[in-house]
């Protein structure tokens, strides 16, 4: 998996690297190195030499004619910087933003961001929050006591935004791709107005610096005719979750109040952050974005799952308010079933449901509803009806 702390190879993403992202698999030989030949039996001896010596200096096969110094083979030098190393080869850890080369906004991009946003046909509340938060990512990347690292990563969130803000207004893309697509952008501005929060830890702010960075490379394969049908789909619904799990209203720097619920909350968006940003890694290997997919399919599936959708119907058989339910979908679309629909109903709103369910022995649930109201929810797992 990719790590925490850096997304080089996101860098130079095309849809191409989106569309092998969730292609199937691949014959192996193409990341795996080809089984050797067997070499052939050494030729007879001349009459009289019973014990040929090899060529001086010379174990390997023997050179071509006139060569008595063969070359040494690839790989044993010192190696180069991995800008050239064929994709998977280099671990992604090792590949930071300092060896891209820096190409902040020109005065003229600049320009371009800002008029795609006046012409951008929205809300006058929501226009004024995305240019409040690009101003102070704009003003971050021009900071000079911003990293090299985090100047890189502001300045290709701004690109891409430009990009997105053309989509939307581009009268052929569609009425469903410009709502998802100005949905997603912002899930990123949120990202990015909770990383300029002086409130927000430094951890947290690392974390949605990821989050906005991944899911603006994303968004290009959602509408580009390159990218087969398939991922452009899944790709709508993974980013449409993302962006819904950060504009719940609380944002993903409020999370559960237990020391083991934190624990496994963070534990989860870890994973699930991980797993997007090895699914956008042109440099990953097949299996490594096949086994991130898989992941993220879990996220994106599980308002679809047959347990949780049980679960919901038991909520309102016993007649949850409005904000319960809302309370138990967003968490649910943030960290998945069952561990985000089981924070879901810790909330309080959800406190009187929870004990009428308690109560119900007669249901099949009850036995959940009681091991929440008196444990962590991350340790109720095991009460879910398996059935």
């Amino acid at each position: 998996m990719v790590g925490t702390s850096c997304l080089a190879a996101a860098f130079t993403l095309s849809a191409g690297g989106i569309a092998a992202a969730a292609a199937p698999d691949v014959a192996q030989a193409a990341v795996s190195s080809p089984a050797q030949p067997t070499p052939p039996p050494p030729p007879e001896p001349p009459p009289g030499n019973t014990t040929p010596e090899p060529p001086p200096g010379n174990t390997t096969p023997e050179p071509p004619p006139g060569n008595t110094t063969p070359e040494p083979p690839p790989g044993n030098t010192t190696p180069e910087p991995p800008t050239s190393d064929p994709p998977g080869s280099q671990p992604p850890e090792s590949r930071t933003p300092e060896k891209k080369k820096l190409q902040p906004l020109t005065a003229t991009e600049e320009r371009e961001l800002q008029d795609q946003l006046d012409k951008l046909n929205v809300s006058k509340e929501l226009k004024a929050k995305l240019q409040k938060t690009l101003d102070k990512t704009m003003a971050a990347a021009k900071d000079p006591s911003t990293s090299a690292a985090d100047k890189l990563k502001y300045d290709t969130i701004l690109k891409e935004m430009t990009n997105a803000l053309k989509v939307i207004q581009d009268p052929k893309t569609s009425a469903s791709d410009k709502a998802a697509v100005t949905k997603i952008v912002e899930g990123i501005n949120e990202a990015l107005r909770i990383v300029h929060d002086p409130k927000t830890s430094q951890a947290d702010k690392n974390t949605n610096k990821e989050i906005a960075l991944v899911m603006s490379l994303i968004v290009p394969s959602i509408t580009d005719p390159a990218v087969p049908a398939d991922v452009r789909a899944f790709n709508k619904r993974l980013l449409l979750l993302m962006s819904d799990g950060l504009l719940v209203g609380k944002g993903p720097t409020v999370g559960p109040t237990k020391p083991p619920d934190q624990k496994k909350i963070k534990q989860i968006r870890q994973q699930n952050l991980d797993a997007l940003k090895t699914y956008a890694d042109p440099d990953a290997t097949q299996q490594q974005r096949s086994e991130a997919k898989a992941e993220l399919e879990q996220l994106v599936e599980a308002p679809q799952n047959p347990e949780y959708l049980a679960f919901v119907e038991e909520l309102k058989r016993l007649k949850a308010p409005q904000a319960c339910l809302d309370s138990v979908q967003n968490r649910t679309s943030e960290a998945g079933w069952p561990e985000g629909s089981l924070w879901g109903v810790s909330d309080q709103s959800c406190a009187d449901t929870v004990s009428a369910g308690a109560a119900d022995t007669s249901s099949e649930w009850s036995g959940l509803f009681q091991c929440v109201q008196r444990e962590p929810f991350s340790q109720c797992l095991g009460s879910i009806p398996r059935n």
